[in-house]
């Protein structure tokens, strides 16, 4: 059977992005030039724990925007179902606490094992107190932060003690 010649019009492209250097390639028509100029790339969308990293770094834990964002991160982890609260955020819960009822009041401190019929401004501060005490290990810890390990030189007598001690354990 004769071998049917292939131009290199017809052969498949496999390269899968790596480019042959003996295939030359047309130079762009002047639309295409202007097609892939108006392309322009598009920014990296970063998502909602890196912008709250980055608040973090930046110190603006105390803005809104941070309240909101970690508000939105407490509803996707499911906060809202675990903390008898509602929330981990304190400035997240004095804003509940300013828009609830004294029945809303009642209720949470019967959800977290307070005596409900305490009169209003007394049952918010102690409601305040519980929510601070429940949360002490939580509170800006929704996320927790890398840690450096500790670097030992073995050079140094202290820390060369310590490799010799960790090397027998």
């Amino acid at each position: 059977m004769p071998k049917k010649k292939i131009s290199k019009k017809n052969k498949m492209d496999v390269s899968y992005g790596v480019e042959d250097a003996s295939i030359k390639k047309e130079d762009p028509t002047k639309a295409e030039k202007q097609e892939a100029s108006a392309k322009a790339p598009e920014p990296v969308k970063k998502n909602l724990i890196h912008e709250i990293n980055e608040m973090k770094a930046n110190n603006e834990t105390k803005t809104p925007e941070f309240s909101k964002k970690m508000g939105d991160l407490e509803k996707i982890l499911g906060v809202d179902q675990i903390n008898p609260f509602g929330t981990n955020e304190l400035d997240v819960f004095e804003e509940k606490l300013k828009a609830m009822t004294e029945s809303d009041l009642q209720d949470i401190a019967y959800k977290v094992g307070m005596n409900p019929y305490v009169p209003g401004p007394q049952l918010k501060n102690m409601l305040r107190a519980e929510f601070k005490s429940y949360n002490r290990n939580n509170m800006r810890n929704a996320m927790p932060t890398k840690t450096e390990a500790i670097k030992l030189d073995p050079n140094n007598p202290d820390h060369a003690e310590t490799i010799k001690i960790l090397g027998e354990i």
